[in-house]
């Protein structure tokens, strides 16, 4: 089982936190508010979600704080939580349209991004592209996604927006290896 899945431990303390957020429209606009991914960790709404994941059992890594916290701020942004991975929601094709809901050449200069947190742009342009998706993320995929954003996260939106995903190759299973990376990457 991957890590913030619903079903994990790690999982399940993320949808519980985004489900009592959804109640506290206070701590949410206050959330949606920052610009910047160093905005979010002075809230205390953002320390609340990094305490209770730090505690979850199937968090055995050091765990970067400053990350949780910039994630806290996107997942405010997100009305409803849906099953599709983040990358292929994002290349549906618009209703009546061929054209992808976020076109080619911006979901690649999204790829170009080193991290969710030493890079202000990609922090705002995500938002954007949650606002372009009405909202509905895959709120795991998209946590898990950015937390250990990386090559080979990127190869795997890639072979996900572009429809060759092969699970059994390209599955994202080498957790060890992403965490190794997400800790280094402090």
């Amino acid at each position: 089982m991957k890590l913030f899945e619903k079903d994990s431990p790690s999982g399940e303390v993320l949808l519980t936190w985004w489900n009592q957020l959804q109640n506290k429209n206070g701590d949410r606009a206050t959330l949606q508010r920052c610009n910047t991914p160093a905005e979010t960790v002075y809230l205390p709404v953002s320390q609340i979600l990094l305490s209770k994941i730090k505690d979850c059992e199937d968090i055995n890594f050091k765990l970067s704080f400053d990350r949780v916290c910039a994630l806290a701020g996107i997942l405010s942004h997100i009305k409803e939580n849906t099953n599709q991975s983040f990358a292929k929601q994002i290349s549906q094709k618009k209703q009546g349209s061929e054209q992808s809901l976020i076109s080619d050449i911006r979901f690649r200069r999204l790829l170009q991004y080193s991290n969710i947190v030493d890079d202000d742009f990609f922090f705002q342009k995500i938002i954007r592209v949650i606002h372009h998706v009405d909202r509905k993320v895959n709120i795991g995929d998209l946590f898990y996604s950015l937390y250990f954003w990386g090559d080979k996260v990127k190869k795997q939106w890639a072979y996900e927006y572009y429809g060759t995903n092969n699970k059994s190759e390209n599955e994202i299973d080498e957790q060890s290896t992403l965490i190794a990376q997400g800790a280094n990457n402090e």
